[in-house]
């Protein structure tokens, strides 16, 4: 009997849907016990673990299921990997579509300014200077397992063509769907949303680099500078601003800017940790009816909490000697990254939370004509890329902000 993969993804997304609906009881459940009492029993927080962790594992498994479909979908269409239709690096693409022309300009020399074509296709290349993302649908998964996670890879991606967005923003819900008689005379059980109409402006990421004018007859060198340079420091700044951006400016309205606060100091434990306050954290989101499904720390708090032994010494999250895949806690992915600062933490449903559309992939422009090139037989090579977030339910993500140093924890 052949395997079913739509049968089995069915089947799983059934039990998941289970233990969401399981878990979202028991995160109201947790939150006023421990108001109530100061405190949350052994047997809640049992309760609680188990229920993050099935639910975790599940979508976990969810996840590979349907990564694998995808890599077999691309698999197909494209040949085997290194074949025709491989992915490629964006210093290869620059290779391929540009070659005669920078050839051309290399034999007739550089005059102005020109451009050597805009690239939407990313890669995860182990040569590439950063992880380019391949176009995708708005709902698909997009976690890869041979690369290491930044914020983009949580949340939607998708396209615009114009320079501002309109959306509309949930900022309150109350009220849930109950049981009533089928009478024709009750009324059904209203869930409650309140919507804020928001714009967004596309925003330009932008940088350059210099090189000699004879490294247009060394193309493999140029690729090599646009990936593992100019791609890099252009994504590098993309992610930071979809992370933190502050909406002042040219800066992105980012995810940090647009969360929910943590409001959950009340049910602290006595001396909480960061993993306390995350674990309250993914209950408050689970409360508010999303399905937490990553979680954003700082580098040294995440190494932090690797770092963390059992009373016999032995690593609570594994063998460090080992290869480890996407880190994960309660079954949600991991991103550290030193845009975050330290001490703070944002979880949550980021791809239901946000989307970030992509109004050009990176274009990459060469020029004569900047400062003294002509002097110093330097050329200029530019690289920009324009996208605007758009985080359209702040309910489904939280923030933590560390206190200042001598204030209450």
């Amino acid at each position: 009997m052949s395997f079913d993969m739509e049968h089995a993804f069915g089947e799983f997304k059934a039990e998941f849907d289970k233990v969401t609906a399981k878990l979202q009881d028991s995160a109201k459940s947790a939150l006023d016990e421990n108001k109530r009492l100061g405190t949350l029993t052994d047997e809640t927080k049992a309760a609680v673990d188990k229920a993050l962790s099935d639910q975790g594992d599940l979508k976990t498994r969810l996840d590979e299921m349907e990564a694998s479909a995808r890599d077999m979908e691309q698999r197909f269409a494209s040949g085997r990997r290194g074949g025709p239709g491989a992915p490629k690096s964006l210093g290869q693409m620059v290779v391929d579509d540009a070659a005669e022309t920078i050839k051309a300009l290399h034999k007739s020399g550089v005059n102005g300014d020109h451009s050597l074509g805009v690239f939407n296709a990313i890669t995860s290349l182990p040569d590439s200077g950063g992880a380019l993302l391949p176009e995708r649908r708005e709902n698909e998964i997009v976690a890869e397992p041979d690369k290491k996670l930044v914020v983009k890879d949580l949340i939607t991606v998708g396209q615009t063509g114009q320079p501002l967005i309109k959306y509309f923003r949930e900022i309150s819900r109350s009220g849930a769907a109950g049981i009533v008689p089928d009478d024709g005379v009750t009324v059904k059980p209203l869930i409650d949303k309140v919507w804020d109409a928001v714009e967004a402006s596309v925003k330009t990421i932008a940088g350059r680099m210099e090189i000699h004018k004879h490294m247009l007859d060394d193309i493999p060198a140029l690729r090599t500078d646009i990936d593992t340079t100019l791609t890099y420091e252009v994504n590098k700044v993309e992610n930071a601003q979809i992370l933190a951006g502050d909406g002042t400016g040219e800066n992105f309205s980012g995810l940090i800017t647009n969360a929910t606060a943590y409001a959950q100091g009340a049910r602290e434990p006595a001396g909480a940790t960061i993993l306390d306050r995350l674990r309250l954290a993914m209950l408050q989101v689970s409360a508010a009816g999303y399905v937490v499904d990553a979680q954003v720390l700082n580098i040294w708090d995440w190494a932090q909490a690797e770092m963390l032994k059992d009373t016999t010494g032995r690593y609570i999250f594994g063998n460090p000697f080992m290869e480890t895949p996407t880190p994960r806690l309660w079954g949600r992915r991991v991103v550290d990254t030193e845009d975050m600062p330290e001490g703070d933490f944002l979880t949550g449903a980021f791809k239901m939370a946000a989307t970030y559309y992509e109004r050009q992939g990176i274009e990459i422009l060469l020029s004569s004509e900047n400062r003294d090139n002509f002097d110093k037989n330097m050329l200029t090579v530019r690289g920009e890329k324009r996208g605007v977030v758009a985080v359209k339910r702040p309910l489904a993500l939280c923030y933590y902000t560390a206190p200042a140093e001598g204030g209450a924890g």
